[in-house]
């Protein structure tokens, strides 16, 4: 029996893992949970797995929580805590911590586990060669879980060599959009994503395809990939979530229904499958679209990829950016269009610099975070 951590667990992730980990009790055994404040859901899954290891990164969610908490559970509280749990001895661990805050849990955890499934765009977008040469040094690991990802390491995890791989977009709530019409959408239009249910930060980037930069850099780190083998095209019925190709032009594509307990599934199991009754129904007829991906359109992708190719902390500022802008849009005080110019404005203006060490990574990110802030708050 496998002994598994849970890092996120009361998100969409972790929520999915859980539903996944319900079914297989005679194969994985839940040792840890940890939610940063939503101690209501957490209380729950407590009840209903039994983990010895708890954390809660809040410090009072955690104080509340203590009260509550059965006296069998050790309890992890705040930051010190998350440190802590982090370094808890596993067979396999989700991380499912969103942002850049995955990154030092995830780095301390990969010395204690045998196996990441990882969810996390941004721990591989700004420090993926810290992550896997950690990985490389403890032999450790990391399947992905993000569904694009996970089903390139599918279609690529056989060995064999192709010429060319593409990525699938839905192209988010907005694609049918105007440039103009953007200019005025609402929050819940940006929300209604047409087959995924998502955070509602994924959900944005989906709709600026800033997401799909990330994958693109997630395709270059785990499979080393050169961005201009990696191709991107619209797929609005989000089924086929990768194709590969030969150098005959042979295509083989993964195709399962939106649904991420399919990817978690895979990343618990591998190298085994799991019996999953969730799956495509050749009993109705559909059919699938590919539509050319419109660049002009969407210029945060183009903009991911450039910073990308130029190794240095420009996707560490970015990304925090980005994270900043959309949380600003989602409290009303922005326009949607407003994301793509604190965007630009950043990319202008951040300072290029290597970067040499993790801490490198949290100090840029905290100035571009402060920097998008400032320039914020004179479109407000």
């Amino acid at each position: 029996m496998k002994k598994v951590l849970v890092f996120g667990s009361t998100g969409s992730i972790g929520k999915n893992s859980l539903d996944c980990l319900r079914k297989s009790r005679e194969d994985f055994k839940v040792i840890g949970l940890c939610a940063y404040s939503n101690t209501r859901v957490l209380m729950s899954q407590v009840k209903e797995f039994s983990p010895r290891y708890v954390c809660v990164v809040d410090e009072k969610s955690a104080k509340d929580f203590e009260s509550a908490c059965d006296r069998g559970v050790t309890l992890f509280k705040g930051k010190e805590g998350l440190k802590e749990f982090s370094q808890l001895s596993s067979d396999i661990s989700v991380m499912g911590i969103s942002g850049i805050s995955a990154l030092e849990p995830l780095l301390a955890n990969i010395r204690r586990t045998k196996r990441v499934a990882l969810a996390n765009k941004e721990t591989i977008v700004c420090g993926g060669s810290f992550v896997f040469s950690q990985a490389r040094k403890y032999k450790t690991e990391i399947l992905p879980v993000d569904s694009e990802i996970n089903a390139l390491y599918q279609l690529l995890g056989s060995g064999k060599r192709f010429e060319r791989v593409y990525l699938t977009a839905s192209g988010g709530a907005l694609f049918d959009y105007t440039p103009k019409a953007l200019e005025g959408v609402s929050v819940k239009d940006v929300l209604k994503h047409p087959t995924w249910d998502m955070g509602a930060r994924i959900t944005i980037d989906s709709a600026t395809l800033l997401n799909k930069g990330f994958e693109a850099i997630e395709a270059h780190n785990f499979f080393n990939l050169k961005f201009d083998d990696i191709g991107i095209v619209i797929h609005r019925e989000s089924k086929i979530h990768a194709l590969a190709q030969f150098q005959d032009k042979t295509i083989l594509a993964c195709m399962y229904p939106a649904d991420m307990r399919i990817p978690i599934a895979f990343a618990l199991y591998y190298p085994r499958r799991c019996l999953n009754r969730i799956g495509i129904d050749f009993s109705k007829a559909f059919s699938f679209t590919f539509l050319p991906l419109p660049r002009k359109r969407f210029p945060l992708l183009e903009m991911i990829i450039d910073a990308a190719k130029k190794e240095d902390n420009s996707l560490v500022c970015l990304n925090a950016c980005d994270e900043k802008a959309v949380d600003y849009f989602l409290k009303k005080k922005i326009k949607f269009t407003d994301i793509y110019k604190a965007m630009d404005y950043m990319y202008g203006h951040y300072l290029s610099k290597k970067l040499s060490s993790v801490g490198d990574i949290f100090y840029w990110n905290n100035w571009a975070s402060k920097k998008t802030e400032e320039y914020l708050k004179t479109l407000c």
